[in-house]
């Protein structure tokens, strides 16, 4: 009986790393099409503007949110919604106010300084409601990841996608940051919508909590959970966004505009290791079995390890083939991306692992190689933007997420006593197991 529900749960967890896999690789297609829109019709200084708004909106999502998004994952995966609900409902509340509040003071305070030397005035309106707009949907996303309602959640990302895809496309027709900025953030009004409906809808009885985990969810344990995570995805923002900060400071809106499309190519890597990631959190929280956790965890790292890797070298061999010739304006890009290969694939490994430790209770144990990441950042920052300007800036960052990949790896192999190598190298089993599945299939 125990290994048939073993089997159940893994083959969920299979099931539903694949659906959102799937999902986010209909979503990169649909914005690799965007893409192609956008690069071959948008001037460099409109996807500035827009990626300007999307930066500090984020920001102050990630900053001033308190990581409460990954507290609810967890509480809600293991206490259940009815435990976890007022809660949840005050923490939203008051968090949505510290961002409107703090946001608003920061970009006063900042308005005119050379970060944003062309930035309209309604655009810094559009930073605090796409950062508050930001912060309710990853609740709300948070809410049906804990609930395991990955087919809910995926068909929120895949429409919010579409959306926005079709947006670029107008965009392309009709190019203007203001209609770009205020349409993502109307989009993501709608999927707050869309999201909360699945939130309320449910096929089935509800699961109910273990007995010793049925009891209301104090609003100071969900803050006390998040502050643990807190530092962590504050700092791991900053070193993956420090370069784009700091490229505004030094360049034109344009030159900007081309460094932030770099980036969000090389960050289409990553559907993968965001999808397991995603799933790995609240799937661990809930297992009993401590060497079930540790083995998934190593499987599915191993898996991103070499996916990760083919991926990257095949989106940058197809960047230098078609980037000069099909968008010229673009084709500053592919400096930064060459710098960033390295960094982004330790950072895809480093999600998985991340999250597994987090799901293991103990989220403040990503706090170092965080730390570790943005002084490289800091460093490298220093020894390479005077000589190398842009790529500088992405070498910097690459080394950084180098550092903090391989930090995470440590302290994950330290805690779990487990062999470093069994991260990359397959198992005698796992090796086993394949051969056996090919065995079949000539059969």
């Amino acid at each position: 009986m125990r290994r048939k529900k073993d089997l159940a749960v893994h083959s969920d967890i299979v099931r539903d790393s694949l659906n959102t896999f799937g999902t986010n690789v209909i979503n990169t297609l649909i914005q690799i099409f965007s893409a192609i829109v956008v690069l071959s019709r948008v001037d460099p200084v409109i996807n500035g503007l827009k990626a300007q708004v999307l930066l500090w909106g984020g920001g102050f999502c990630t900053v001033l949110s308190l990581s409460v998004n990954s507290s609810v994952v967890y509480y809600v995966a293991r206490y259940k919604i009815e435990n976890s609900k007022l809660s949840i409902e005050k923490l939203t509340a008051f968090i949505s106010l510290v961002i409107t509040v703090l946001g608003a003071a920061t970009l006063f305070v900042l308005k005119d300084s050379p970060l944003f030397p062309s930035t309209p005035p309604s655009f810094f309106a559009a930073m605090i409601a796409y950062g508050l707009s930001s912060f309710v949907l990853n609740i709300c996303m948070a809410i049906l990841r804990g609930e395991n309602k990955f087919k809910s959640y995926n068909v929120v990302n895949l429409t919010q996608q579409i959306l926005i895809s079709a947006l670029a496309v107008v965009i392309a027709v009709y190019p203007s940051a203001s209609l770009w900025v205020w349409g993502t953030i109307a989009i993501s009004l709608a999927m707050i919508v869309f999201s909360f409906y699945g939130v309320l809808r449910w096929n089935g009885t509800k699961p109910r909590p273990a007995p010793e985990d049925d009891f209301p969810v104090k609003t100071g344990k969900m803050v006390g959970y998040s502050l643990k995570s807190h530092v962590s995805n504050v700092l791991t923002y900053a070193n993956s966004n420090l370069g784009s900060y700091i490229v505004q400071g030094i360049a034109g809106i344009g030159e900007y505009g081309v460094y932030s499309k770099a980036i969000t190519v090389m960050q289409k890597i990553w559907i993968l290791p965001d999808a397991v990631s995603q799933v790995i959190l609240s799937r661990i929280a809930g297992m009993k079995d401590k060497g079930g956790q540790l083995k998934l965890a190593v499987i599915s790292t191993k898996i991103i390890a070499y996916v990760t890797t083919a991926a990257t070298f095949l989106i940058l061999g197809a960047a230098y083939l078609f980037v000069p010739l099909l968008f010229p304006m673009y084709k500053g890009m592919l400096g930064p991306m060459s710098y960033l290969t390295v960094g982004i694939i330790f950072i895809s490994c480093s999600k998985v692992l991340g999250n597994s430790i987090a799901a293991y209770g103990r989220p403040e144990l990503n706090i170092l190689p965080t730390v570790l990441g943005i002084a490289a950042n800091i460093l490298f920052s220093i020894l390479f933007i005077p000589p190398l300007g842009t790529n500088g800036v992405a070498l910097a960052s690459s080394i950084s997420m180098t550092v903090q990949g391989l930090s995470c790896m440590i302290i994950f192999c330290i805690f779990s006593h487990t062999a470093i190598y069994r991260l990359f190298l397959p198992s005698k089993e796992e090796i086993a197991a394949v051969k056996s599945a090919f065995s079949i299939k000539r059969r």
